[in-house]
């Protein structure tokens, strides 16, 4: 335990008397001494900045813009099955298909493909050659349902993308404000999405219409509002903060449960475990400063901190897996040590730009 996360344990908050024992369980599954959570690192991957990454059953997809490359990886083996070229900047497994995935690229290029293959896509098109405007995008997020998939540009410019009946353009916005991040509320009734600026807010806009006369914002943080996740429960919706706080929202109220004041820098990258008890986080901007060189685990529930150990770089992607205790997480390549080969006590895990953890289940 770091001293960080030591102090922190010493100054819990009370406990809800609910929680009481699950907090019990996750303390002594991460404080234990006989090795409960065990780390890995993915070996043989290419040393290379990660711009987002999620799973696809229990194979890793991973995309990388810089050198033009969407791999699949298996962990386990630590070997490449398969790749599609493309300066990827954000993929997503389909919530109701572990072997679909949705990938868009800086330069408009969307593609919904079978992750079994190489070849077979459920489609493949330039939106630029919808509107020039469709193009530099920087996140994407699927609805619950699978029926709809939004998409946000460095222009801050959202479109709904309607899957129900092959690929047709729906509503689309243009926002007077930074688009950060989005995800949908576990209902997929709204559309949450963070904004720069200060204070950092979240604008909630009813779906897939975007209705602006129906939208709501809330100030969620003193500083830009960074990133989102969505519990897969249904329970929260977790914002991380250029304030260093992550804040946890009531999506059906829209008013905020809570916040964890663990982290000294921006939280920039957000994931919930499958059963929406435990919360990963990580500090790492797209630069090459600047971010903690730790991973944090908190629980949701409980409000306690469990993990928060030192890494090589910068934690700049979580991802847990959709149905077990296993993080994936990958750190800045640009940050990581230089291997000279004249520093032998870096080892391997040092080296490795993608990481995996696992955690005992806690009910």
């Amino acid at each position: 335990m770091t001293s960080a996360s030591f102090i922190a344990h010493v100054l819990d908050p009370l406990i809800d008397p609910r929680f009481a024992e699950q907090d019990l369980l996750l303390d002594k599954a991460f404080g234990s001494t006989d090795d409960q959570v065990s780390k890995e690192y993915v070996r043989n991957f290419k040393r290379t900045s990660v711009d987002s990454i999620d799973w696809a059953g229990d194979k890793l997809l991973i995309a990388c813009s810089r050198d033009q490359t969407l791999r699949l990886w298996d962990p386990e083996r630590g070997e490449k099955e398969r790749s599609w070229s493309g300066e990827w900047m954000c993929v997503q497994s389909d919530p109701n298909n572990p072997f679909v995935a949705a990938a868009v690229s800086w330069s408009g290029k969307f593609r919904v493909f079978d992750t079994r293959s190489s070849t077979s896509h459920v489609c493949d098109v330039d939106l630029k050659k919808t509107s020039s405007a469709m193009k530099e995008f920087l996140c994407m997020s699927w609805s619950p349902d699978s029926k709809n998939i939004c998409l946000g540009n460095r222009n801050d410019q959202l479109y709904m993308l309607n899957m129900a009946s092959g690929l047709k353009l729906g509503a689309s916005k243009h926002l007077q404000c930074e688009i950060n991040q989005i995800c949908w509320a576990p209902d997929g009734d709204s559309l949450w999405l963070a904004a720069g600026g200060s204070p950092g807010k979240l604008h909630i806009f009813p779906t897939p219409s975007l209705q602006a006369d129906m939208a709501t914002s809330v100030v969620a943080h003193q500083h830009a509002a960074v990133c989102l996740a969505a519990d897969p429960t249904g329970k929260y919706i977790a914002c991380g903060g250029g304030d260093c706080l992550a804040t946890l929202w009531d999506p059906r109220h829209r008013v905020c449960v809570g916040s964890f004041g663990y982290a000294t820098q921006a939280v920039t990258t957000l994931s919930f475990n499958h059963t929406g008890n435990l919360l990963a986080w990580g500090t790492a901007g797209p630069g090459t400063s600047g971010g903690e060189r730790n991973l944090t685990i908190v629980g949701t529930n409980t409000g306690s901190l469990y993990w928060q150990d030192t890494t090589s770089a910068p934690v700049q992607n979580v991802k847990w897996h959709p149905s077990q205790n296993v993080l994936a997480y990958t750190v800045s390549a640009a940050q990581l040590p230089e291997d000279n080969g004249r520093d032998r006590r870096l080892t391997g895990r040092d080296l490795a730009v993608v990481h995996t953890m696992k955690v005992p289940d806690v009910p």
